[in-house]
């Protein structure tokens, strides 16, 4: 396809941290790479789910067979990154005397071991007032040495300065950003191999959502659309694979390039309705994440086509739909339903009525206003009214 005359605002800058590297075992060089940024004494954050299934022990072996000393391991992240864990995952670190931290895990562990290194870097013993405060750019610091291996192909959150945060107590999900993410995201297939195949499909979801809402933000651009197309390649191309055939390193290594493409791409062009809508079910219903994205990404898709069909245009054809000669909004309309026949190919069959959510128009209200408060919503190609978002939800029962 010819690449088509398409606008983008005349100014944009971008983000591009940490250094990336890239191998099937490349956990082994954990230990020189640490000690090169200037660390000594590491924690490793991860899960007691990776622990269980002996994930992070691959990790910790490779410190240990390093000059780097391992300081402790803090295993008590769950689902989101909860601003109680946060606090606790701080006081660890400061207990154990460590002076670097190593990430082991998908979106919740890596955003929470974000979190905790700010407030090392700060000085402080509780992360609300910066939670609160949303962007922490001004007067931001280098942070100490930081490593991160994702094993979810899914939040991108390895490359990204976001956190998402679970405020517990109001049920809210918020979003917070640093310039000073991890030094180095290290991407190990080998450590992937274990997840099962749903989480495996619904974290591949997630990076399908960041690459074509990142492609189709209102603040999408050149670069952003370089790295977000080929996420979709990658991802149309591998995610079956690698959920029918979780131990094809070839599959579930290109998942996680494909992961980080789009959280680059995202992380310089925010996302929109589908990521607001999805907090907010987060927040609220405990939804994972990349499951709430999964289930809304076609349905915002769908909403969204007429009012940027150039670029839904781009994203067909990055999914191997021949678009030549096709209306762009013809072939936008093949790439909404692209994503539902990759659902079913990999067994996403998902939907609200799964969750217990009441589907009353009046029950539902308390979500909608969660969403269209979300930092997201702006970002989106369509504007979005309360009635728009309710109505979008209604569509996922």
């Amino acid at each position: 396809m010819k690449y088509p005359d398409i606008e983008f605002d005349p100014f944009f800058a971008w983000f591009n941290r940490p250094r990336i590297m890239y191998a099937p075992g490349i956990r082994s060089e954990v230990g020189y790479e640490m000690g090169e940024l200037g660390g000594t004494k590491a924690v490793i954050y991860t899960d007691k789910g990776l622990v269980k299934a002996g994930v992070s022990e691959m990790v910790a072996e490779a410190v240990r067979d390093s000059d780097l000393e391992l300081v402790g391991i803090f295993d008590d992240i769950v689902q989101d990154a909860r601003i109680d864990i946060i606090n606790k995952g701080a006081e660890f670190y400061r207990k154990c005397g460590a002076d670097c931290l190593i990430a082991v895990g998908g979106g919740s562990v890596m955003d929470t071991a974000k979190a905790v290194n700010i407030m090392i870097g700060r000085k402080i013993d509780d992360f609300q007032p910066l939670a609160d405060l949303a962007a922490l750019w001004e007067g931001a610091k280098p942070l100490p040495p930081h490593i991160v291996f994702p094993t979810t192909a899914g939040t991108g959150s390895e490359v990204t300065n976001a956190i998402v945060a679970l405020d517990v107590e109001n049920g809210v999900k918020l979003a917070i950003s640093h310039p000073y993410n991890a030094d180095i995201a290290m991407l190990d297939p080998e450590l992937t191999v274990a997840l099962p195949p749903k989480i495996t499909g619904f974290t591949g979801m997630d990076a399908l959502t960041h690459a074509i809402e990142g492609v189709t933000s209102t603040s999408a651009e050149p670069i952003a659309d370089a790295m977000g197309l080929h996420a979709i390649r990658l991802i149309f191309k591998y995610l079956p694979i690698a959920v029918k055939d979780p131990e094809n390193i070839e599959a579930r290594g290109h998942m996680l390039i494909a992961s980080s493409l789009a959280g680059l791409c995202f992380g310089n062009t925010m996302t929109g309705g589908v990521h607001a809508c999805a907090h907010a079910l987060g927040g609220k219903y405990g939804i994972p994440h990349g499951l709430a994205n999964a289930i809304m990404l076609d349905i915002v898709m769908d909403f969204n086509v007429e009012e940027v069909p150039l670029r839904f245009l781009m994203v067909a054809d990055a999914m191997g739909i021949n678009v030549n000669g096709k209306d762009p909004v013809e072939a936008g309309r093949e790439a909404v339903q692209a994503v539902r026949d990759l659902k079913a190919d990999i067994g996403l069959t998902d939907t609200l009525k799964d969750f217990d959510i009441p589907e009353g128009r009046e029950e539902l209200m308390p979500l909608v206003e969660l969403a269209a408060a979300d930092s997201q919503v702006s970002y989106n190609p369509r504007y979005l009214e309360e009635e728009d978002i309710l109505n979008l939800y209604l569509q996922a029962f």
